[in-house]
């Protein structure tokens, strides 16, 4: 059985490359210049609301006695998932479930030992068809120098992003705080828009600068290796690096938003082998880092994390079945445009990613 789901998860990374360009797509209408129902629609919404298997690197907490611990009040933190390349919202139920359910369970286990409770949970709205839009962008010579600039070619995420945030503003009202998750590629995207490359000058964005308290990060490429085969993003993952408004230190220390990135090291990527998991691997870390290595089967651990202050928790294995974590539970079904929005193929329950049982615990404390 593990063979046939690995033979699929082999088809399907052949059609379409995790931290790649056939992610994106451009629409060459500007953010600031976004006009129409949609925008109207976004400032209406808005304007209308007033461990055992995990190694972690993070920055020193205050102290917090047990006698202001019982003072404080329980804080409520809404979710906004940004998914992967070709995921769609209900692939990501199960993760909102299970942060819910440990959240519940330990409401005070945060590294800021204060209670919290979970608010309005969204998933940037956004069908599979979205990500085939990098067709118009092939032709261009931006793409061939790889100097891809992130407000034209992801608006349409940058989109879906505050569609999401607007949903949010309008159940919890505009004083809500937000944790961005962002999961392989979103993770980086979600990156760009707190940093402004999406160059928004809409209340949302102004807005979501001062009320995202946490931004999470899972599988996520931080970085280029300079050994890297390949840039596969064509110059929009190198954009967001290079951008000082996009750094770690900006994001922690300027805005205030406690940054984690988690990282899977588990899955070895070797080329002498007849495991088809571990070929798979090889066959995604190499472009990516150069070398082969470790990681969660799709992202190399070395890229996997931003530099200090944000925080770094490496995870292995699931605290509760001891199986390797790996880069996602599904398997994106990138031909499916007929039914863009329906959900992609689910792995088997013994397949455990960063959203699993046993897995979130590891690293929900960093929702703040």
């Amino acid at each position: 059985m593990k063979t046939i789901i690995s033979t699929l998860w082999v088809w399907s990374v052949a059609s379409l490359s995790i931290s790649g360009i056939n992610a994106f797509s451009p629409h060459h209408n500007h953010r600031h210049r976004t006009t129409g129902k949609l925008q109207q629609k976004r400032s209406s919404i808005f304007l209308n609301t007033a461990s055992a298997s995990s190694e972690i690197l993070q920055t020193p907490s205050p102290d917090i006695s047990s006698e202001e611990n019982v003072s404080k009040e329980t804080k409520r933190v809404s979710l906004l998932i940004c998914p992967a390349q070709f995921c769609v919202p209900d692939d990501y139920t199960s993760l909102i479930d299970n942060i819910q359910n440990t959240v519940q369970i330990s409401p005070s286990s945060n590294i800021n030992n204060s209670p919290i409770e979970i608010g309005t949970c969204k998933v940037a709205p956004l069908p599979r068809t979205e990500w085939i839009k990098v067709a118009k962008q092939l032709p261009t010579q931006s793409f061939l120098d790889a100097s891809l600039d992130c407000e034209v070619t992801l608006d349409w995420y940058f989109n879906a992003i505050e569609d999401a945030l607007s949903e949010i503003y309008a159940n919890e009202g505009a004083d809500a705080n937000i944790c961005i998750i962002g999961h392989s590629i979103g993770g980086w995207v979600a990156r760009a828009y707190l940093g402004g490359l999406s160059r928004s000058s809409s209340a949302i964005h102004s807005t979501i600068l001062d009320r995202c308290s946490s931004f999470i990060t899972l599988g996520t490429p931080q970085t280029i290796a300079e050994n890297a085969l390949v840039d596969q993003t064509r110059g929009l993952l190198k954009q967001v690096i290079e951008s000082p408004s996009c750094s770690s230190k900006a994001l922690v220390e300027e805005a205030g938003i406690t940054v984690t990135c988690v990282g899977a090291t588990a899955i070895e990527g070797t080329f002498f082998t007849t495991n088809i998991e571990n070929l798979v691997a090889a066959s995604s870390y190499l472009p990516l880092s150069g070398e082969l290595g470790n990681g969660d089967g799709i992202i190399p651990e070395k890229l996997a994390f931003m530099d200090s202050p944000a925080n770094q928790v490496r995870v292995k294995s699931c605290s509760e079945t001891g199986e390797f974590i790996r880069h996602a539970n599904v398997v994106p079904t990138p031909w499916n445009l007929w039914d863009g929005a329906s959900a992609s193929i689910q792995l088997p329950d013994y397949y455990k990613w960063y959203g699993s049982e046993g897995v979130v615990d590891q690293w929900v404390k960093y929702i703040v």
